[in-house]
């Protein structure tokens, strides 16, 4: 398990590096949108502003799991980590993150991101936001704990610099005890 840790923890550096040390020009061969990924992950992690995340709490949907393995299984998703955020001019958020924290069984469970946030009314001290996050986690239970890839929604209640975010974990299949868990957290925006 160690050593897929750290290979994923390996990719940090890839997310939050600063633009001059990225060659985006190396991934013309791939194509454009390569090299524009790139491009803007390199912007993010070199212009942006740094952040700290906080993680406390897993729900599991007591549609999909019995109370009996929802006795088993873990609801505080302790953990944390950093990332940076860059806001656009209309106050919209481009995130990378970096996060671990204990899975619902207890285990550490590494998340490396991206994130797009919209938030409304972006220039207000209180807002609300939506988007999405793609990234790769890496989980004891999943795979052996080999690293694999997320697509999730993303929701954020904000007030000034701090927000209460989460995302939604839905079941892939209908066998009961592998269900819908919901995932909150917290980010504080040092500027």
């Amino acid at each position: 398990m160690k050593r897929h840790w750290f290979a994923i923890a390996a990719l940090l550096p890839v997310l939050v590096a600063p633009a001059q040390a990225a060659d985006c020009d190396s991934f013309s061969g791939v194509g454009d949108w390569a090299t524009s990924v790139c491009t803007h992950f390199g912007r993010i992690a070199s212009e942006g502003s740094w952040d700290m995340y906080l993680t406390g709490y897993t729900w599991h949907d007591p549609h999909t799991w019995t109370d009996e393995k929802r006795a088993e299984l873990n609801a505080n998703a302790w953990g944390g980590g950093f990332g940076k955020h860059l806001t656009d001019e209309q106050g919209n958020q481009d995130i990378l993150y970096g996060m671990v924290f204990a899975d619902s069984h207890d285990h550490p469970e590494l998340m490396l991101g991206y994130g797009k946030l919209w938030l409304w009314p972006s220039a207000s001290q209180l807002s609300v936001g939506a988007g999405y996050t793609v990234g790769l986690t890496s989980r004891n239970d999943i795979i052996g704990g080999l690293p694999f890839p997320f697509i999730l929604p993303l929701v954020a209640l904000r007030y000034r610099r701090v927000s209460v975010m989460g995302t939604f974990i839905p079941s892939l299949n209908s066998s009961l005890n592998s269900g819908n868990v919901g995932f909150l957290f917290g980010r504080y925006e040092f500027k």
